[in-house]
C-alpha cells in the first residue's frame, strides 16, 4: 500500500452503515408509492393523486445518489485495509453470487407479482389475478429489475479501483493529486455549488434526452459520480465535522429546489414533446439541488447523531438492509395488486401496504435469514467494533 492519504486506515464509521440503511428503507417505502403515483407504469392502481408523485420524486431524486456515496465510502474504506484483492473477494462473495442467487429466484417472481397486479387492477378481479399466477407465463428470466442496482455497484466498484490504478499508471503523484483537490468538493459553501454542477452535468441530459430513468447511460453516469463522491469523502472524512455543524441549511437547499424540480419533470413524464433542452435543464440543475442538498444534509446529521454512539435498531437495520433490498419489491407489489381490487382510498392502501410488507419482510429476515449461512454472507464481514 502506498502512503498516500487512502493509507491510514480508519475506525469503522457506524454513521455511513446507519445512513446506508436508511436509504434501503427509503426505497422500500418509496416503491410502495409506485402503484399510486399519476405517472404512466406498468403497474398502477385505480386511485392515484400527484401528491404521490411529489413524494415518490422527491424520495428517489435523492436517495439511491446517497446510497452510492455510502457504497462508495464503504468500498474506498474496504480498499484502505485490504487492497484491491480484498475488495474483489469481498464483492465477489457479497455481491456476485448473491446477485446471480437473487436473478434466478427473484426475477420470475417479481415477474409474476407485477402481471398479477396489472391484472387485478385493471379487471377489479383477484380470481383473474390468481389465473395469471396459475397459467404461469411468469417463469421466464429476462429483466432484472431492481436487482440492475447489484449490478451498477460491482460495475463502479471496478471502474474507481480501475481509475485509481490508471492515475498512478499515468504519473506519479497524480492519484495523491486528485486526492487532495478533491478536498474541494466538501467545502462548506463551494462545496455543494461544485457538486450541483457536476450533478447537473449529468442529469441535464438525462431529463433532456430521457425520462430519468436510472438504467440510462446519464443517470449511470450520475449515480457513478456519487460513488465516486463517496470515495473522496472517506479520504476526506474530517469534513463530515462541518456537514454535522449546519444539515439543516443543507436540507433548505433541497426543499427550496424541489418544487421547480417537480414542476419541470413532471412535465418531461407527460409531455415529452413539449420538452426543450431548456426545461430539460431546469429539471436537472433544479433536481441537483435537490440531490447535493439532502445528501449533504443527512451525511451531517447522521455523522452528529450516530458517529460516536451508535443506535441498536441503526445497527440492526444495517445488517437487514441488503435482504430488505433483496425481497421487498415483489412482495410489495403482491400487496399492493391485491389491495387495488378494493375501493379503499390510496393513501390507506398505502398504509396498509406498508404496515403488511415490512412486518413480513423483517420477520422472514429475523427468523429465517440472521443467523443462517445467507444471512452471513449477505453481512459480507464478522462483526466489528469502533476503535
Amino acid at each position: 500500500m502506498s502512503n498516500s492519504i487512502e493509507a491510514v486506515a480508519p475506525a469503522r464509521n457506524f454513521a455511513i452503515d446507519h445512513l446506508r440503511a436508511a436509504m434501503i428503507c427509503v426505497v422500500m417505502f418509496g416503491h410502495a408509492l409506485l402503484p399510486y403515483v399519476t405517472v404512466p407504469r406498468r403497474f398502477k392502481d385505480p386511485a392515484t393523486h400527484a401528491s404521490f408523485d411529489v413524494v415518490a420524486l422527491f424520495l428517489y431524486t435523492f436517495a439511491m445518489p446517497l446510497f452510492f456515496v455510502t457504497a462508495g465510502y464503504a468500498v474506498a474504506a474496504l480498499f484502505t485495509r485490504r487492497g484491491a484483492r480484498g475488495v474483489f473477494q469481498n464483492r465477489l462473495r457479497t455481491i456476485f453470487f448473491p446477485l446471480l442467487i437473487a436473478y434466478f429466484l427473484l426475477t420470475p417472481l417479481t415477474r409474476a407479482s407485477y402481471q398479477f397486479a396489472a391484472t387485478v387492477s385493471t379487471s377489479g378481479s383477484l380470481q383473474m389475478g390468481i389465473d395469471v399466477l396459475l397459467a404461469g407465463d411468469w417463469i421466464r428470466w429476462s429483466k432484472a429489475y431492481h436487482l440492475w442496482f447489484l449490478v451498477s455497484l460491482l460495475l463502479y466498484t471496478a471502474m474507481a479501483i480501475g481509475l485509481r490504478y490508471g492515475a498512478i499508471s499515468i504519473a506519479a503523484g497524480l492519484s495523491q493529486r486528485i486526492a487532495e483537490s478533491s478536498r474541494a468538493l466538501f467545502q462548506p459553501i463551494t462545496g455543494p455549488i461544485l457538486l450541483i454542477l457536476i450533478a447537473a452535468a449529468t442529469l441535464v441530459p438525462a431529463y433532456s434526452l430521457y425520462d430519468g430513468d436510472a438504467t440510462t447511460l446519464p443517470m449511470q453516469l450520475h449515480l457513478f459520480s456519487f460513488f465516486i463522491v463517496g470515495w473522496f469523502l472517506h479520504t476526506h472524512r474530517d469534513r463530515l465535522d462541518d456537514m454535522a455543524a449546519r444539515p439543516g441549511a443543507y436540507v433548505l437547499i433541497a426543499l427550496l429546489s424541489l418544487p421547480v424540480a417537480a414542476w419541470s419533470m413532471r412535465l418531461r413524464w407527460f409531455a415529452p414533446e413539449q420538452t426543450d433542452w431548456f426545461t430539460g435543464a431546469i429539471a436537472g440543475v433544479s433536481s441537483a439541488g435537490v440531490v447535493v442538498g439532502m445528501s449533504f444534509g443527512l451525511l451531517g446529521y447522521f455523522h452528529r447523531r450516530f458517529s460516536e454512539q451508535p443506535s441498536p435498531v441503526g445497527q440492526y437495520l444495517s445488517e437487514a438492509s441488503y435482504w430488505i433490498f433483496l425481497i421487498h419489491l415483489p412482495l410489495l407489489i403482491f400487496v399492493g395488486g391485491a389491495l387495488s381490487a378494493t375501493a379503499l382510498p390510496a393513501t390507506m392502501k398505502y398504509l396498509l401496504t406498508v404496515a403488511i410488507v415490512v412486518p413480513a419482510v423483517m420477520a422472514t429476515y429475523h427468523f429465517g435469514v440472521r443467523n443462517s449461512v445467507l444471512g452471513r454472507l449477505l453481512k459480507g464481514r464478522p462483526k466489528e467494533t469502533k476503535n
